[in-house]
């Protein structure tokens, strides 16, 4: 896919290799995305493993790339975001499992897929409970644990 400035970025690049790997699938229109680019952004600046990558795969409402791509860029400045994210299509669901024919189907906005560091698929997270419901110290502790057993 490419990011916001036309630049084409795959899993394969060589900043990626050998590391595991989060997968953001997510749209700069979903509310519980940002609360979870919030989470992430945090963890990436304080506890990130140095094996581990995050990349961003935005499912925007413009089929417009061009505004797609401002909207991606806005989205990154005002949440100082230090990971890539790339436009990865249209936010239909559909089109979205099209995009990733490697999943059944894109079900929820946002999704993370954990893969490690032989690129091996290990869990996919639907969804985000933010820290105002009572899931997310539950949410957080799963993350970890899974972030722990990928980058082992």
């Amino acid at each position: 896919f490419k990011d916001a400035n036309g630049k084409s970025i795959s899993s394969k690049d060589e900043r990626f290799k050998g590391k595991a790997k989060i997968i953001q699938i997510f749209g700069t229109w979903c509310p519980n995305c940002r609360d979870e680019t919030n989470f992430l952004v945090d963890f990436y600046k304080n506890e990130k493993p140095e094996n581990l990558e995050i990349i961003g795969l935005a499912f925007e409402k413009f089929r417009d790339e061009k505004r797609a791509a401002k909207a991606i860029k806005t989205y990154i400045d005002k949440m100082n975001v230090p990971y890539p994210m790339l436009i990865a299509g249209y936010s239909n669901k559909t089109e979205a499992s099209k995009a990733l024919p490697m999943l059944n189907a894109v079900i929820s906005y946002p999704t993370m897929i954990f893969i490690d560091k032989n690129d091996k698929v290990v869990k996919i997270h639907t969804g985000f409970n933010g820290p105002a419901t009572s899931k997310y110290a539950e949410f957080v502790k799963e993350f970890e644990e899974i972030v722990k057993e990928i980058t082992e």
